[in-house]
């Protein structure tokens, strides 16, 4: 009996593994309108939230980020959760960016968005 029990026991923790191994799971839906750019939707974000004095500016030994290339050091196009643009904005807690206060629940959607879709210049 102890022997059916062990086995009995083992074949359910197979039967879990499996079903989390192989749960839902599913891409994001990109949105396909309206297309974000860096130019004309995120740059704006930047600037005013990162690219502030003793920042992003030049001013310190931080990397700037004012360009579109510049800005791109810390973005992997179509992957938010891979970008360390996007992960440093969500932070809740460490180094939280930018340092001044959070952005607004829109900006960081624009941001997810905007990489999502594969981080257009314009």
């Amino acid at each position: 009996m102890k022997h059916c029990f062990r086995q009995h026991t083992w074949i359910q923790i197979l039967l879990i593994s499996f079903f989390l191994l192989t749960a839902c799971r599913h891409d994001p839906d990109v949105p396909v309108s309206p297309i974000l750019t860096f130019d004309k939707d995120i740059s704006a974000i930047v600037l005013n939230n990162c690219a502030t004095s003793g920042c992003h500016d030049g001013s310190s030994e931080r990397r700037k980020l004012v360009t579109y290339s510049e800005v791109m050091h810390y973005v992997s196009a179509g992957k938010p959760y891979s970008s360390k643009l996007f992960t440093s904005i969500i932070k809740l807690s460490g180094d939280k960016m930018p340092p001044n206060g959070p952005l607004s629940d829109a900006q960081i959607k624009s941001v997810y968005i905007w990489i999502l879709q594969g981080a257009k210049e314009n």
